[in-house]
């Protein structure tokens, strides 16, 4: 048996190994996932994060007669059949929330430099909301509330809309007011792309230290000219973006391409994955992903009728598989912790700043929920404390194998149900974390 990841603490000090009883029949925990590989099998463990390979041989016995694996006993891969596993993954959770260092400092902030957008998107959730620019005043207050309360430490801004190069002065702004106080700071974006040009990215680059962009492609050229229905009359938007995306390659700045996928584009995006193939031979810096539209958020009831929703995990599925045949998929990396928050929103540590200098947790909520403003260094703690609030939990919780890290919060609109696809979509995630780590572990050795 090979121990690819060890046990994260702080479960590793808390309960140690496990010790076999006489006479007991053991079973692999339900958070125990197994995916084969040439060399054997391996396992992970969800909640533990320890990855182990088995050989051939070993996998017969752990199939076969696992109260004989002692070893995997003690590292609680297998536990009595009478245990319960989700009373135990709480416990720790719990314990990991109350060990973690407290500190008062914010360091990412998601900011709304506008509410205003280039684009009309059909499934915008920002949609009917006012159209607001924040101005130069909030900006520099909202450079001063960052000084004021990152205590010295280095900061993540997420520039965020809207679309927020729609009012690309009051980043500059921002940014200035920050290097002149000595404050370390990083950049990312949310945007459309459609903005950027030679002087905004050099910029970016050069003043706001820009890394990382999120863009969204909704399909090839003809679907995504109609489903972005830019404000601009005789421009071919889908060629300024995918040139905008080279010229940030060039530009050594990273772009995430997150494809939204419905019923009104399903079929197109496999077209769209081939294209972009197409376009970046050498794929570095770019990494593609792929979410199914919500109707929470969005008004697409196609994910409640339970045809229309395995259609489209099936497409997600395969444009997937594609992606990774193309070295366009975003790898899914190992989590090397106990998660005990999912996201910003429950999260001391991160704020949303609105356009309008209110303060927010969660960049959904853009009407209501704020916690305070940043003319003052109170927050609304009830408000606060209700963005951690979990959702209740459902009878398949007990025994899936994504429980540990599945944490969705009450106020979260966009993930409400569960369904079967998105459990197996979770699962198939869990398979090719469990890959990728396995290869990289493997490429590390075979380079020493």
């Amino acid at each position: 048996m090979q121990i690819i990841y060890n046990t994260v603490k702080p479960f590793d000090q808390l309960l140690k190994k496990q010790k076999a009883k006489e006479g007991e029949t053991y079973r692999p925990m339900y958070y125990v996932v197994e995916q084969p590989v040439d060399e054997g099998l391996l396992l992970y463990h969800t909640m533990t994060k320890a990855l182990i390979l088995l050989t051939p041989e070993e996998t017969d016995v752990y199939k076969t007669h696992p109260d004989e694996m002692s070893e995997l006993i003690g590292l609680w891969f297998l536990v009595p059949q009478s245990h319960d596993d989700r009373l135990l993954c709480r416990q720790i959770r719990d314990v990991a929330r109350m060990l973690e260092k407290k500190s008062d400092a914010i360091t990412s902030y998601t900011i709304f430099t506008t509410t205003d957008c280039n684009a009309r998107c059909f499934y915008c959730y920002e949609m009917g909301r006012p159209r607001v620019p924040m101005s130069k005043e909030t900006a520099e207050c909202t450079a001063d509330y960052i000084i004021k309360h990152c205590y010295g430490e280095k900061v993540r801004l997420n520039w965020f809309g809207g679309e927020p190069l729609f009012n690309k002065a009051v980043i500059s702004l921002i940014c200035q007011r920050l290097r002149k106080a000595d404050i370390d700071y990083r950049s990312t974006m949310a945007t459309n792309g459609y903005l950027f040009d030679d002087d905004t990215i050099k910029e970016a680059k050069d003043e706001w230290n820009l890394k990382w962009v999120q863009i969204t492609l909704d399909g090839t050229e003809k679907i995504y000219n109609r489903s972005k229905a830019y404000i601009y009359k005789g421009i071919n938007a889908y060629k300024r973006v995918i040139n905008n995306i080279h010229k940030l390659q060039d530009a050594n700045v990273e772009v995430q391409i997150r494809l939204n996928i419905d019923m009104h584009n399903a079929e197109n995006l496999m077209e769209l994955a081939k294209q972009l193939h197409q376009e970046f031979p050498n794929p570095k810096g770019i990494t593609v992903y792929i979410r199914p539209l919500f109707e929470d958020t969005t008004g697409n009831k196609a994910i409640h009728d339970s045809e229309k929703r395995a259609y489209i995990f099936k497409k997600m599925k395969d444009i997937r598989h594609q992606l990774s045949e193309y070295g366009l998929a975003r790898p899914v990396k190992m989590e090397r912790r106990i998660l005990t928050k999912i996201c910003q929103a429950d999260n001391d540590q991160c704020v949303v700043i609105m356009s309008t200098g209110n303060i927010g947790k969660c960049e959904h909520y853009t009407e209501e929920y704020f916690i305070g403003h940043i003319d003052n260094d109170e927050f609304d703690n009830a408000i606060v404390e209700s963005f951690k609030e979990r959702r209740e939990e459902i009878d398949a919780c007990a025994t899936c194998p994504a429980y540990p890290d599945c944490l969705v919060l009450k106020l979260c609109d966009g993930y409400k149900h569960c369904y079967q696809e998105s459990q197996m979509e979770k699962i198939r995630n869990l398979h090719r974390m469990m890959i990728w780590a396995y290869n990289n572990k493997k490429h590390q050795q075979n380079e020493l």
